[in-house]
């Protein structure tokens, strides 16, 4: 047989569903490089012949970590087992990933394993597992990590296809991760569902870094892999959360099979580019477009639904309104993940409170709210909806200190720095609005909203028109930023546009 019609890794014949040389499951375990065939000599997944490893109980490797008290074994994998323990010293959970025995017995990959452990410990972004620290005892090669309470997006595929808004929740999340790896000249090499994992308030978590590597830091290597594997694995990743199928032979766009946004079809089909060249080039160029789409979509329902539940309202409340609810990703997956979890925890109540902000009822969402953060003091989506409930209900202090205790949870929150600048452009305080605001800005585009309308108040038309052109360049054209933008370029407010910007 002709070695092109056999897979390049485990040898079995080609069928119609080949993908750039492998099978479907070799397919899905090299995860696919940079046009090239992923080295292969130290992944015991892809070995022929290699052992099963069997993770040892956790009564067995208690005595191996003194400092840990091990609690159960909550995974495991052709690369090792992973174990959830709770750390003593300093009460905190945690988990210890262990490699199989037969590492130990390469002399070869001690010095492999310490390269790469060093530039994962020094990995520090929150949509990344935290490695705390690194080792060898008595027979195993070892990770002590952070231990995420969630779910792996691997569990929840299982269980039902996601929707499109779910995904695109997703993506900005995983790009972000991977933009700062691949900054730091690291490539994961195994981005799929399994390790992509979700925490309860809705973070995205990429775990298992075991098979990165500094790029071109192995000189053993017979062919370079470099950041371009993760991003074509994303689009992989990406495919099947639209479609719920893998993209294997020739596949079609994710439009033709389910009911997605078209735009989406370029940025899936570009991320799978056989030749690297013609794929994107930065993770950060993914979650650009993705935000994009989510952004004219999301906006478009927020407008939608406003109009339909403010019946009784004024066109100043509704102009005000505009833009607020735009979600962040975050948001979004504490949502749905609420849903997927399921039971009486505080996701259960945050989810039930955005449901209620959503459909025009802040006040019945609030008592949810408070309800969550009651539960789980440390969720920032519950505290972020019990900021945006207040406002949308006149409590502007209230929802100011709930705004406050998010950015203490997370500073770089967008919805939460949005909702601090709205809070001060309403009370007139034109410089920290504009502070909080541009924090924001490239994360929320909400923000955009709030820095044009502040600069028209102001009459510094310039900034106003730079604003109001990002969101009409953007696919937002809606009539709040099409009169924004054609009043900061004729470098004048009239009266009536005038009335339904300046607070009160």
């Amino acid at each position: 047989m002709d070695a092109a019609e056999i897979c390049q890794h485990c040898g079995k014949p080609l069928g119609a569903k080949a993908v750039q040389g492998l099978c479907p499951e070799c397919f899905m375990k090299v995860g696919i490089g940079a046009g090239t065939v992923a080295d292969t000599a130290d992944d015991p997944t892809l070995r022929a012949k290699a052992p099963r490893f069997i993770p040892p109980a956790p009564e067995q490797l208690a005595p191996r970590f003194p400092q840990l008290e091990i609690l159960g074994l909550i995974g495991q994998g052709g690369m090792g087992a992973v174990y959830k323990a709770r750390q003593q010293q300093l009460d905190r959970l945690v988990a210890v990933k262990i490699l199989p025995a037969e590492t130990s017995q390469d002399p070869a990959f001690a010095e492999r394993f310490t390269r790469e452990a060093r530039a994962l410990a020094r990995l520090n972004h929150p949509n990344i597992v935290t490695v705390y620290d690194f080792g060898q005892t008595d027979g195993f090669y070892y990770f002590l990590m952070e231990f995420i309470d969630g779910v792996t997006l691997r569990h929840l595929l299982a269980d039902r296809k996601l929707e499109s808004r779910e995904a695109l929740a997703i993506v900005p999340q995983v790009c972000e991760a991977l933009q700062y790896a691949h900054d730091q000249g690291v490539v994961h090499r195994d981005i799929k569902p399994e390790n992509i994992l979700m925490d309860k308030s809705g973070r995205v978590k990429i775990a298992d870094f075991g098979l990165a590597r500094l790029v071109g830091a192995d000189s053993t290597s017979q062919q370079l892999v470099d950041h371009r594997a993760d991003i074509y694995s994303l689009g992989v990743v990406f495919y099947e959360m639209l479609t719920g199928e893998l993209p294997l032979g020739r596949f079609a766009a994710p439009s033709q099979k389910v009911q997605v946004d078209v735009r989406l079809d370029e940025v899936v089909l570009r991320a799978l580019e056989k030749e690297p060249e013609r794929r994107y080039q930065k993770a950060s160029e993914v979650r650009t477009d993705v935000e994009t789409i989510a952004m004219t979509s999301v906006n478009t329902l927020a407008i939608h639904e406003r109009k339909k539940n403010m019946n009784t309202r004024n066109h100043k409340t509704l102009w005000f309104g505009i833009g607020i609810g735009l979600a962040s990703p975050v948001l979004v997956v504490a949502v749905w993940l609420a849903v997927a979890r399921g039971g009486g925890d505080p996701s259960q109540a945050t989810q039930e409170g955005w449901r209620l902000w959503q459909s025009g009822r802040p006040a019945e969402a609030i008592p949810k709210f408070e309800q969550a953060v009651k539960l789980d003091p440390k969720n920032p989506e519950a505290w972020n909806g019990l900021g945006w409930a207040s406002f949308n209900t006149g409590k502007a202090q209230e929802a100011e200190k709930a705004f406050q205790k998010v950015l203490s949870l997370n500073p770089d929150h967008p919805a939460a720095l949005n909702g601090l600048g709205q809070i001060y452009l309403a009370q007139k305080r034109y410089g920290e609005a504009e502070k909080f605001f541009l924090k924001a800005g490239p994360r929320a585009p909400a923000a955009w909203y709030g820095l044009a309308k502040l600069y028209l108040i102001q009459g510094k038309f310039e900034q106003a028109e730079k604003w109001a052109q990002m969101i009409v360049d953007s696919g937002q054209g809606d009539e709040g930023a099409r009169a924004m933008l054609q009043a900061a370029k004729g470098k004048k407010l009239s009266d009536g546009l005038r009335l339904m910007l300046e607070p009160q």
